[in-house]
């Protein structure tokens, strides 16, 4: 069987991608089915919700020895399954600039810097010219949308935009969806914020150190951090401590002023941020245009490995 699967607590792009992949291959005569491993995202939940469409199966135990593997959305190791064998990946896509494809011998390899991982799907399918399900193409406009902040994000490139036009001709949706998808994902509480933070980290091993950076993408960013300064604080160190973290870094998004606040919680961290994006070494800092993550991630990556000369 090919399993068509993404990173742990999958979001609306690496779910997206699951859906309209594996719909692609059964329609063309490869069975497969889509899989997910942990807890979706807010965003997956309102699309679920608002399409009641979920071909996805949430995977738990081990997979057969005969099973093969498609990835999308990620090229790393450490954030899938720990049940799949890198050697059984056989193809993969992702959109980031920081990837570990090396680990994955025997797999073919689509890496693009687009903004969504959506787009190279579209691209894909479009070249095949294999059109998505309605539901399908909901996901696929859902997670270009979200991953290029509704076009407003440095990342977001013209493919993106001719992928989600395309896309806007085979479903019709009312006018203030996307307001309602990103408010979606912005009912953050005290009850909420551990899972909601865990859902969304990412962690690699860089020269051996664990380095984390958690992302929220919300509406009313600085408020709601204000309102559970306290929460979050307690929140990241939970989560450095429970991961075994050295190096461990917060970024919110502001979904509709267009801005980050990046948040550290201990001076070595803090060091390694100011010099990354040359910044003043300080705990808390606001950006004037969005940072995404796999924007950080090279930089982080960049200063550390060359702390270790």
């Amino acid at each position: 069987m090919t399993i068509v699967t993404s990173y742990d607590c999958p979001d609306i792009d690496g779910v997206a991608c699951m859906i309209a992949y594996t719909e692609f291959l059964n329609a063309s005569g490869t069975p497969a089915k889509a899989v997910y491993y942990g807890d979706p995202s807010l965003e997956v939940k309102f699309v679920k919700q608002y399409t009641g469409y979920f071909p996805v199966e949430k995977h738990s135990g081990e997979y057969d020895s005969n099973d093969r593997f498609i990835l999308l959305d990620t090229a790393d190791p450490d954030a899938i399954e720990p049940t799949i064998p890198p050697e059984h990946v056989i193809e993969l896509f992702d959109h980031r600039e920081l990837v570990f494809t090396e680990q994955f011998v025997n797999a073919k390899k689509t890496i693009e810097l687009v903004g969504s991982c959506a787009t190279l799907i579209v691209e894909r399918l479009r070249g095949r010219q294999v059109t998505s399900s309605p539901n399908a193409a909901v996901y696929l406009y859902s997670a270009i949308v979200s991953n290029t902040v509704n076009f407003k994000n440095s990342v977001t490139t013209a493919r993106d935009k001719d992928a989600a036009n395309y896309l806007k001709t085979l479903i019709d949706l009312p006018d203030d969806y996307v307001e309602r998808m990103f408010e979606s994902k912005s009912n953050i509480s005290a009850e909420n914020l551990y899972e909601v933070i865990f859902q969304d980290i990412s962690i690699k091993t860089i020269d051996g150190k664990r380095v984390s950076v958690a992302q929220i993408e919300i509406i009313d960013l600085e408020p709601t951090l204000n309102r559970l300064k306290e929460q979050f604080m307690g929140v990241l160190n939970r989560l450095k401590k429970e991961e075994n973290i050295k190096y461990f870094f917060f970024s919110g998004i502001d979904l509709l002023k267009g801005y980050n606040v990046l948040l550290t919680i201990d001076e070595q961290s803090e060091k390694v941020l100011s010099e990354a994006l040359g910044i003043p070494q300080q705990a808390e800092h606001k950006t004037d245009s969005i940072l995404m993550r796999k924007q950080l991630w090279p930089k982080i990556e960049a200063v550390l490995r060359k702390l270790d000369k």
